[in-house]
């Protein structure tokens, strides 16, 4: 959360870089929400959820996006990159990017559809086989 282009725009003690405390708090949520899934697991029988944490591989993309065939992290495709969300991103605004699957974000707050598709790839490659066996 602390690397959305957003929070780098707003975050001027570091010279637009990421909020660590931001991603610190992510990281210890997504750390409970696994120990609640564990506790789920051994509690109720014959059940089976599965926790699905998509924060290393976004985290990987936004530290070196070039292996995800990336450029840009630190703002967003749409407008200035730096504080529009939704309907102030439009397609055929003169600052939106010509190639979005350059940019890990689309407006300054939500993946494009790239880092979407590559996060729902990583999840089937690593969680789906637990619901096989």
């Amino acid at each position: 959360m602390g690397c959305l282009p957003l929070e780098r725009t707003t975050n001027l003690m570091s010279i637009h870089g990421c909020n660590e405390e931001y991603n610190n708090v992510a990281l210890e949520f997504n750390g409970k929400i696994k120990g609640l899934v564990n506790q789920l697991n051994a509690q109720i029988p014959g059940i089976r959820v599965v926790f699905s944490n998509p924060y290393p591989v976004l985290h990987q993309m936004i530290r070196t996006p070039s292996i995800y065939g990336m450029d840009v992290t630190s703002k967003a495709c749409c407008g200035t990159g730096m504080v529009e969300m939704s309907y102030l991103c439009i397609l055929d605004n003169a600052l939106t990017c010509p190639d979005a699957d350059k940019y890990v974000f689309w407006d300054s707050f939500h993946p494009t559809e790239r880092t979407n598709q590559l996060i729902a790839q990583h999840v089937f490659k690593t969680i789906l086989y637990k619901f096989l066996y």
